[in-house]
Formats: C-alpha cells, sequence, structure tokens
C-alpha cells in the first residue's frame, strides 16, 4: 500500500490523502560546489524530514539551496543517498539516480519563474497530468480558490501583484500531487502585509497535503511562524538541529549564535559560582554578568551570547527589577531604521541593543546619554 492514495469525492475531482502515515525524507549529501569566496565550497549534510515543515536556516552561501537542488535532482551529490519513504532518488553506492520528473516534486522558486504568455489558470494547468481537460480544468480553479486567487484565474503574471504570482507559483507546484514541497525563499520579495498572509496559506497547505516541506529562508519571523523543526546551516554543514524556539533561544555555539542572529557574542572568565542563586559570574573585559550556573570551573574561559532585543534600557537604576544584571553603559552609536533602531552601547564590551525609535523618543537618548542595561541571566547563554 502506498503511503498516498487516490480518493474519488462525489463532484468526479480526484484529490489526495495522506492517511496519517509519516513519510521520512532521509538525505545524506556530499558534494563541491565550486568556489565560493575564492575556494572550494563543500556541501556536507545529513538531514531528515517528517510530514511537517522543515525549515533549512542559514545566512546566503550556506548551502541550502544546493540542498533542495540536490533533493530535486538538478544536482547530483558526490555521494551520498537521498529517499522519501520507500522511494530512493539516489543512492552513490549503487549508482541509482531516479530522474526530475519521476520524482514528483513540487518546487516553489524565489522568483516566481511563470509562464508570462500564460493565464494564472494555464500556469496551474501545465503542472496537472493524468487528468480529464475538465478535471484538471476544476483542480487548477479550486487550487486558485484555495489559495485566496480565484479571481485571477484568466490574467496574465504581468496583471498580478508580486503576492498574487506567489500564490500561482504555490497553486502549480500543488497540483502536481507531489511527494514532497521544496520552497526556497519563496516570501523574499513580498511586503510584510502579504508575507503575513501567505505563510498562513503555506502551513494550510502543507496540513491539508501530509507531506513533507523543506522551507529556506534566513528570516527569523518565518522560521518561527511555519517549521516544526530546522536545521541550522554554517558553511555547508548541519550545526543544530530542533524547534525554531528552541535555537533561537539556546543556541549551542558561537557559529550558530551568528547565524542565528545573536548580536552579541562575548569571550569571558568564571570568576565565581553562586550555587544558592543558580548562577554563576563571568568576567569580560572587567564588565561583570551573572549566566545560568555552569558546570566549568573557575578560570575557564567561556563564549556567552546575548540577542540584542533581550536587553532592555533604562535612564535610570532600577533594584527592583528580575534582571540579575544591571549594567551601567555610554551610547557610543544609534542606527536609525523604519521601524526599528539599534544602540551601541559601551560598558568595558560594547553592546548591540535592539529598540523601537519611539523609545529613543520617550527617553531622549542620544550618543553620549549613559543609561542602564537591564539583562536576565537566563537570555546570557553559555555556548560552546
Amino acid at each position: 500500500m502506498t503511503d498516498k492514495l487516490l480518493n474519488q469525492e462525489e463532484n468526479g475531482i480526484f484529490s489526495i490523502f495522506n492517511f496519517g502515515i509519516e513519510v521520512m525524507l532521509k538525505a545524506r549529501i556530499k558534494m563541491k560546489l565550486g568556489p565560493d569566496r575564492g575556494h572550494p565550497f563543500t556541501l556536507d549534510v545529513d538531514i531528515e524530514g517528517g510530514n511537517g515543515i522543515t525549515v533549512l536556516f542559514g545566512t546566503s552561501g550556506a548551502g541550502k539551496t544546493s540542498i533542495l537542488r540536490a533533493v530535486s535532482g538538478i544536482y547530483t551529490p558526490d555521494e551520498g543517498r537521498i529517499s522519501l519513504g520507500n522511494r530512493v532518488y539516489f543512492d552513490s553506492s549503487t549508482g541509482e539516480r531516479l530522474p526530475i520528473q519521476q520524482r514528483r516534486i513540487g518546487y516553489v522558486f524565489q522568483n516566481h519563474l511563470l509562464f508570462p504568455h500564460f493565464t494564472a489558470e494555464q500556469n496551474v494547468l501545465y503542472a496537472i497530468r493524468d487528468l480529464s481537460r475538465a478535471r484538471a480544468r476544476q483542480r487548477a480553479r479550486e487550487l486558485l480558490s484555495m489559495l485566496g486567487i480565484g479571481k485571477t484565474a484568466r490574467q496574465y503574471p504581468r496583471e498580478l501583484s508580486g503576492g498574487e504570482q506567489q500564490r500561482v507559483a504555490l497553486a502549480r507546484a500543488l497540483a502536481q500531487d507531489p511527494s514532497i514541497m521544496l520552497l526556497d525563499e519563496p516570501l523574499s520579495s513580498v511586503d510584510a502585509a502579504t508575507r503575513s498572509r501567505l505563510l498562513d496559506e503555506i502551513c494550510a497547505a502543507q496540513k491539508r497535503s501530509g507531506i513533507p516541506f523543506l522551507y529556506v529562508t534566513h528570516n527569523h519571523s518565518e522560521a518561527v511562524r511555519l517549521g516544526d523543526a530546522m536545521l541550522v546551516l554554517d558553511q555547508g554543514r548541519v550545526v543544530q538541529t530542533g524547534t525554531p524556539l528552541e535555537i533561537f533561544n539556546s543556541p549551542r555555539s558561537a557559529p550558530v549564535a551568528r547565524v542565528v542572529g545573536t548580536e552579541n557574542i562575548f569571550i569571558g572568565e568564571i570568576v565565581e559560582h553562586r550555587i544558592g542563586d543558580g548562577t554563576s559570574l563571568v568576567d569580560i573585559n572587567s564588565c561583570r554578568v551573572q549566566i545560568p550556573y555552569s558546570e566549568q570551573p573557575l578560570g575557564s574561559r567561556v563564549s556567552v551570547g546575548i540577542r540584542s532585543e533581550d536587553i532592555l534600557v533604562s535612564r535610570e537604576y532600577l533594584t527592583q527589577t528580575s534582571a540579575r544584571n544591571v549594567l551601567k553603559g555610554v551610547i557610543r552609536r544609534i542606527i536609525l531604521d523604519a521601524d526599528k533602531a539599534e544602540l551601541v552601547v559601551s560598558s568595558g564590551v560594547d553592546f548591540k541593543v535592539s529598540i523601537t525609535p519611539a523609545t529613543i523618543r520617550i527617553l531622549d537618548l542620544e550618543v553620549g546619554t549613559e543609561i542602564y542595561m537591564l539583562i536576565k541571566a537566563r537570555a546570557i547563554h553559555q555556548l560552546v
């Protein structure tokens, strides 16, 4: 019995149901990808993805897109094995390599890649096989309606917004009744409001299909909104796995902390253990901070990471606070953006602090202002 069965509904349209059977993607990929920043880049990963959305997270050039291309068959690894359930896509030990057209993979690219001379409906119809003309058209219209763009069926890509084009691309990928969906930063070119709606629709589409989705992004909010699991990639290697929140809140190493956007990474020395408080005191260039209790002995050199958004600021020294660390500092720089601001605050070392532009106005902050930074001990992560 296959992991997916075709059921014919009363209206005569075929739809695919997954009967709760876990279909695992397992991929061991090793391949040299050519020069990257002046030297050959080697992708060497072991990944797994189940019936949910697995996020591949990392900076540009980490190997995320290359993984999708290897799974789809666009790239052929030098070594490894790629399988979905009991179906083998690639195995270097046996020489097996399933052609792209036989892998039943839905692929949504960053730049849509719609046929400009086809209408939205025709773009979706192009992907539908093995159905009569009438049934295929009904299937295409159902998918467009499911994604909230039924009214665009007769419009051409040039007449659609970026968000509508991306919905058509998603409908076309789903129209193939794929066994797995690959999405390569599909929302990078749409506005924030459209992105939020599309995230909901991608999540709903995965739940309806019940198939594995591999989703490439370097956007924190996308990863948290969508991801059932997340793999962090750095220079062609998987450096941490877990849920998005687990990884963002507790990066285990300095490379992971840098990749997930922990802006403050310092090296210090453990100078005191406060067992009763469950904390340890770390000296960072004469700036002393309490961290969750460390098993490392006194005198050990440790790396710690602090996200800029986990630091609060005050113009006054506060005593009635749950934050174990209240550090006095001086603002050295203020970097303003449309909806956010970053302070560089000197307190023995330079801290990056993320706040809102409104906070700058309310607290009357400027370069040279003395402030206090409030940091909870558990917001400081010891890194391996």
